[in-house]
């Protein structure tokens, strides 16, 4: 059973749905995602240690899009927040909103490996 509200069920179905049901396709995807979010995340806390608000806003962007693929809706929402305020090169905050996604992300990932051996 994946972890509760990490990800949304439609979502995943229609992603699903989009890869013409292949199964073994999606958790290359989803093996992929579970790569490269951790190195995302890890931008985002260096581009805050540098207080580089376009580093945030590209690492934060990427994120979201591949979050908001798998229906990771809150991660995904959290990653629009930190895009916004790399945007804006208001960094007041991120750090806390970066915490917040890392947790997230942790849940999310549980979800998907409990997708994946649901298969």
């Amino acid at each position: 059973m994946s972890e509760p509200g990490a990800i949304d069920q439609a979502r995943f179905a229609a992603l699903l749905e989009s890869v013409q049901g292949d199964r073994v396709f999606l958790a290359e995807l989803m093996d992929t995602f579970l790569a490269e979010a951790p190195n995302l995340l890890a931008a985002m806390r260096q581009a805050l240690a540098r207080q580089d608000a376009a580093g945030l806003r590209l690492a934060a962007h990427s994120l979201k899009s591949n979050s908001r693929d798998f229906g990771a809706v809150s991660l995904a929402g959290l990653c629009l927040e930190l895009e916004m305020m790399g945007k804006a090169g208001t960094l007041a905050g991120a750090a806390e909103k970066l915490a917040q996604a890392e947790v997230e992300y942790d849940r999310v990932r549980a979800a998907l490996e409990a997708l994946r051996s649901a298969e």
